[in-house]
């Protein structure tokens, strides 16, 4: 048998080190897609929670005489304040609560003052 000179070919420390370089750029790969994930989350429940603000809101402009409360739509906590600065105006305080994947709990408000009668 003869043997070539030019054998070629990885030896074994080449391939573990190609091996760790493969799983560190995979594990720094999914990080970013729990990254991205979350962020999504995040803006779902925003963009969900405005537009909930925004329908409470006309929804409490269009009652003659709105009253303070709670409720709860696609698992987003509304909670509005109505308040009379002065005879002719309310102040309307909404909040929206909700708990995001990682169990820590976001919030987003509103205040608008409705004029009730005209001057």
């Amino acid at each position: 048998m003869k043997r070539l000179k030019n054998e070629s070919g990885f030896t074994i420390l080449e391939v573990m080190v190609s091996l760790i370089i493969l799983t560190m750029s995979l594990l720094l790969l999914l990080n970013m897609a729990m990254i991205a994930i979350d962020g999504n989350d995040w803006s779902n429940k925003a963009t969900m929670s405005t537009q909930l603000l925004q329908e409470k809101l006309e929804e409490l402009r269009s009652n003659n005489n709105p009253v303070t409360g709670v409720d709860t739509v696609n698992n987003i906590e509304r909670e509005w304040r109505v308040t009379s600065p002065s005879s002719h105006l309310r102040r309307i305080d909404i909040d929206a609560t909700w708990v995001n994947r990682r169990g820590d709990q976001l919030q987003n408000n509103l205040t608008a003052f409705i004029r009730t009668d005209s001057l």
